[in-house]
């Protein structure tokens, strides 16, 4: 046999290999995977992470046993058929960055990161236009932390600025009479905005603890 037959012969081997391999690892990828390369992603580290184990959850209750009771209570007090009730809300969906603020700047990401991280319990919205009423805080005694003081400050400001209405306290039941008068307010006077109103500020209440 020739040295050229051999080499031959060795590439053919390489070669058949090589494409075995392939085929392999082809049927070995995840569907995740596969789906991501259709499409023409490049997988990365959190692809591979997610495709090779399982890595999320479901989480029990959307809200916590106190929460839950005090969202019922709104649920058989609060006119279904002039409002909906959404239980925790992301406050970066309910705000946005002023204009004065180049979007995408180093200034603009870190106000957003702040607000992305942030749920309020509830948010009231008018059932007819889906505008966003007023925002909801049943304050317990984590926000006696010094973390939760500040995160509370700031959402009490970004409400502020946001012309959003945000109703707070520690108590279940004077906090959902809160609500209730706040409700009826803007039935008798429905055409009024919230700033003609003194403010969004005006319905804000310190957390427990707070200063």
């Amino acid at each position: 046999m020739s040295m050229t037959t051999i080499l031959i012969l060795i590439v053919i081997i390489v070669a058949a290999f090589l494409i075995m391999k392939v085929l392999r690892q082809e049927q070995e990828q995840s569907p995740l995977i596969k789906l991501l390369k259709e499409a023409g992603v490049r997988p990365g580290e959190t692809e591979q992470l997610m495709s090779g184990s399982t890595v999320w959850r479901r989480r029990g209750q959307l809200m916590t046993d106190r929460e839950t009771h005090f969202f019922h209570g709104l649920l058989r007090d609060v006119d279904a058929g002039r409002w909906y009730l959404c239980p925790q809300v992301r406050v970066a969906d309910i705000v946005q960055i002023s204009s004065a603020v180049r979007p995408r700047s180093k200034t603009w990401w870190k106000l957003f990161n702040l607000v992305s991280r942030w749920h309020c319990d509830v948010v009231i919205v008018d059932r007819a236009t889906l505008n966003v009423v007023a925002a909801v805080e049943l304050d317990d005694r984590s926000h006696l932390e010094s973390s939760r003081r500040r995160r509370d400050i700031l959402l009490n400001e970004v409400m502020r600025q946001a012309d959003i209405p945000l109703l707070r306290g520690y108590d279940r039941e004077e906090l959902q009479e809160q609500i209730l008068r706040f409700l009826a307010s803007r039935d008798n006077d429905s055409a009024a905005e919230p700033s003609d109103k003194g403010g969004a500020d005006i319905y804000c209440r310190p957390a427990v603890g707070g200063s």
